[in-house]
């Protein structure tokens, strides 16, 4: 009943946040159908990130701790890389101090070799085609291309379940572990008319 309810005020806060900060005219619409809870993640869903292309509402909550319930919302853009592993990049304008996350370098970058989001894709040894997971690393720094970081601060979302609506998942964000966790979710923009 408890993941139900985080759910639900994670829609209604969707709902409200694209007001806030933007003129209501200037706020795309959103499509209102995924609820993040714990029972929406699917590995077998995993298979259409093909298909996560577009402009997205992103809100991300802390799970537990001082800051449990804390959230922040922006707008999440990614484009398509085609590059194997790295199927997406893109940008967003989330302001990860309000959750008490990491933030290693501009997360509103555009440059493919140094975004400021970045999707990466791992698949099965057996079956490299078929995908095992997906994580979607924020930061132009702990982005840029020919640089492999394997230690320092980092903030990484971990996509359990995608639809038509959307995606989500639960996020991390530390040094050398998580620090501070929490569920995130994306709600696709409706195509402007």
């Amino acid at each position: 009943m408890k993941m139900a309810c985080r759910g639900a005020r994670l829609v209604a806060a969707m709902l409200v946040l694209p007001a806030c900060g933007k003129q209501v005219e200037e706020a795309p619409a959103f499509i209102e159908d995924p609820i993040c809870t714990a029972s929406d993640a699917d590995p077998r869903s995993l298979s259409g990130v093909a298909r996560l292309e577009g402009e997205y509402r992103l809100l991300l909550t802390v799970r537990e701790g001082e800051k449990a319930e804390a959230s922040t919302a922006g707008t999440l853009t990614l484009v398509r890389r085609d590059s194997a592993g790295v199927p997406f990049y893109g940008w967003t304008d989330v302001d990860l101090s309000e959750v008490d996350a990491h933030q290693l370098g501009a997360l509103d970058s555009r440059s493919m070799e140094s975004p400021g989001v970045l999707v990466l894709t791992t698949g099965y040894p057996d079956d490299p085609g078929r995908i095992r997971g997906v994580t979607i690393r924020l930061g132009s720094n702990a982005n840029r291309s020919g640089m492999a970081v394997f230690d320092g601060a980092y903030t990484a979302l971990y996509v359990r379940w995608i639809s038509e609506g959307g995606f989500g998942g639960d996020w991390a964000s530390g040094v050398r572990g998580p620090e501070v966790t929490g569920d995130f979710c994306a709600i696709r923009a409706l195509p402007s008319e």
